[in-house]
């Protein structure tokens, strides 16, 4: 611990940081971790925080085990930071809010709603997070989104106040003393100019927002002022950063926009010019994909915001504010960012039924087409998440069919690899219910509860081999044999000094008796006259205390947890079932799977071939592939090109099905249509 008053630096003294990630599919090795391994970088970089990694771990979704991380990191291993990264959203697992507030003694409500503010200038969906930030004893606790680019952001968004939090923690009240001395000696702003008066309501926003004056007083109140940039009066996080940490400095390579921190809120009025930044979500998730209504049809008027003419008609009509361009765009082709196009991301129209542009577009120009057809923010379209009710039953597909000459030229879906697509279907699909079966149904299912032993195995003190049970203390020499204990009977007589009793395998072992000498270290001495019995043997070597028994419970104690919560059932699981005596046990319910295969040209197996036609093969494959590991199945059938037909096809399949797996139709013909009406 350092010295009252003493200046830490990162040469003294580094900054301890633990990484903590939270999430069910790193956990269990489906997915990579790279935010947390990011944020580990980020954390060792010295022109940013330059600290030191002392803890890094990976948890489930689950509030106990993500508690037991931070309470042990901060009561524990005292480190100076924790950062958490997974868990924030709004998906039914994500608890990892919950879990920091049952730790935290204190909470830091600014670092979280810094992280906030900077979230929504970059995409809408920011307001999704709900991270928390607080203190335990000297060790702050940061929650960050469990993507990978959205991790990275929030943590740049909070980097100019981490040095100086920390340092107050740690009590280097010099350094802290140093720093405020420098924020006073920042010049205060001039004061800021009145708006031009007017008597249109919507150039009004005093009911949504904060005044500059007051914005002044909490400046104030924090010890924070303007920067010397003339050409600014606003300080800007690089500004602080630099001011509290010196290793933290704007690179010098860096474009700086000159962006008002606060560019809404606090401004009376905004140029329609100013609101025409896109708002364009993460599109790595890293730990986490939100659910399907995120990744619907997006509307062209979603993505760039209408011509408003003021803050309060933005806010009016459901949109994010979100700072201007450096310079003003000049077309509708200038909107667009590279990165709609080269990530592939589709503008859906919500009443243009045909997507397709003319075959000499550009795909930046065909990009443009499309978001110029855009007419509202809110898509007709609903999606199925986690609740079959959530269907759109439509009759008729919204896809066009006529327009052959304006199909696509090179495809609109974006290549993905297939572990990302595993990840993803994993981290999307909802987890059935479960059911009560007979442990001799088993096979191939997995619990969803623990089983615990009721009795100890085995349940008395029981010979490993045929031989005798003697007393260890009698040591070698003759001895009387006093009868005999057989498996599945329990002896009744007490071995006496001088007296053995003759056991077989797995047979209880008489009172009086500590051990057992195998048969093959024995003698005979004496036997009855018909040969019948036997009446006296020697033991020819030194028996040592439980030797060649085995005590109750050696095998399974009772109370014992014998087989764990998700456990794939084999035949060592139902034999293990048995030997415990658990007959009916809990298990995820098997997911029905229907299967289609799509395609005018082809024919049921029993069908004659005609012209242009073939037999469909690939249904009964797959229907033979998945009931071989025993899931139920749903046939659809044969459904052609025809965009209605798939439609009812896919609505008849999520009503009775929980998987759907269709065959054909994924190239770039024109009558593939299965990913459109998807």
């Amino acid at each position: 611990m350092a010295a009252e008053g003493m200046i830490l630096t990162n040469h003294d003294h580094q900054i301890r940081v633990g990484v903590l990630t939270v999430s069910d599919s790193c956990f269990r090795n489906l997915a990579e971790d790279r935010s947390g391994i990011n944020l580990k970088d980020l954390v060792q970089d010295p022109s940013l925080l330059g600290g030191t990694i002392s803890a890094y771990k990976i948890v489930p979704d689950e509030i106990e085990d993500i508690k037991e991380s931070l309470i042990d990191w901060c009561d524990e291993k005292e480190l100076n930071l924790i950062l958490t990264t997974g868990g924030t959203g709004f998906a039914p697992r994500d608890v990892t809010p919950e879990a920091t507030k049952e730790v935290i003694e204190r909470e830091a409500p600014g670092m979280a709603l810094a992280m906030l503010m900077g979230s929504l200038n970059v995409t809408p969906l920011g307001m999704l997070s709900r991270p928390v930030c607080g203190i335990r004893g000297k060790t702050l606790i940061i929650n960050l989104p469990g993507s990978k680019k959205g991790s990275q952001e929030c943590f740049q968004f909070i980097l100019p106040a981490l040095p100086h939090a920390i340092d107050l923690l740690r009590d280097a009240i010099v350094k802290v003393k140093e720093v405020h001395d420098e924020l006073e000696d920042l010049p205060s702003p001039p004061p800021p100019l009145s708006p031009p008066p007017t008597t249109s309501p919507h150039k009004q926003t005093e009911d949504k927002g904060v005044q500059c004056e007051e914005e002044e007083e909490e400046k104030k109140d924090s010890g924070v002022a303007s920067t010397e940039d003339s050409s600014s009066s606003h300080i800007t996080p690089a500004t602080i950063a630099a001011k509290t940490h010196p290793s933290i400095r704007p690179s010098r390579h860096s474009k700086v926009h000159k962006i008002p921190e606060h560019s809404c809120s606090h401004h009376s009025s905004i140029n329609a010019s100013e609101m025409t930044h896109p708002s364009i979500p993460h599109q790595d998730k890293g730990h986490r994909i939100h659910s399907c209504s995120h990744h619907a049809s997006i509307s062209a008027a979603a993505m760039i915001h209408p011509p408003c003419t003021n803050l309060a008609e933005i806010m009016a009509k459901g949109h994010s504010p979100v700072p201007r361009f450096h310079q003003t765009p000049t077309s509708a082709e200038d909107l667009i960012p590279d990165s709609i196009i080269s990530r592939g991301v589709q503008v859906l129209p919500r009443d243009t039924a045909s997507l397709s542009t003319t075959p000499s577009e550009s795909p930046r120009a065909q990009a443009t087409s499309r978001l110029s057809t855009a007419s509202c923010p809110t898509p007709k379209v609903q999606s199925r998440c986690s609740s079959k009710e959530n269907i759109l039953r439509a009759s008729h597909s919204a896809v066009d069919i006529t327009k052959v000459a304006r199909r696509h030229r090179m495809s609109p879906f974006p290549l993905t690899s297939m572990d990302k697509a595993f990840i993803t279907v994993l981290e999307m699909t909802p987890v059935l219910g479960t059911e009560i079966i007979n442990y001799r149904d088993g096979m191939g299912r997995v619990l969803a509860q623990e089983v615990y032993a009721k009795d100890n195995l085995p349940p008395f003190p029981a010979s490993v081999k045929d031989g005798y049970a003697v007393r260890a203390a009698d040591g070698p020499g003759d001895r009387f044999i006093i009868g005999e204990s057989q498996a599945g009977e329990q002896p009744t007589q007490t071995v006496m000094p001088g007296q053995v009793m003759r056991v077989t395998t797995g047979a209880p072992i008489p009172c009086g008796a500590d051990a057992v000498v195998q048969v093959e270290d024995t003698e005979l001495i004496r036997e009855s006259d018909d040969g019948t019995e036997e009446l006296e043997v020697r033991i020819l070597v030194q028996a040592r205390p439980g030797q060649d028994i085995r005590p109750i419970g050696h095998d399974i104690k009772r109370g014992e947890c014998v087989l764990a919560k998700g456990t794939h059932m084999g035949p060592s699981e139902i034999g293990l079932l048995a030997t415990v005596g658990v007959t009916e046990v809990e298990v995820h319910k098997f997911p029905v799977v229907a299967v289609m295969s799509t395609g005018n040209e082809l024919l049921n197996p029993e069908d004659d071939l005609m012209p242009g036609k073939i037999r469909d093969s690939n249904r009964s494959t797959l229907l033979a592939t998945i009931q071989e590991h025993g899931y139920p199945t749903i046939n659809l059938g044969i459904v052609g090109d025809n965009p209605d037909d798939l439609l009812n096809a896919l609505n008849e399949g999520i009503s009775r099905a929980d998987v759907i797996i269709t065959s054909g139709g994924v190239s770039m013909g024109e009558k593939v249509r299965i990913k459109n009406v998807l």
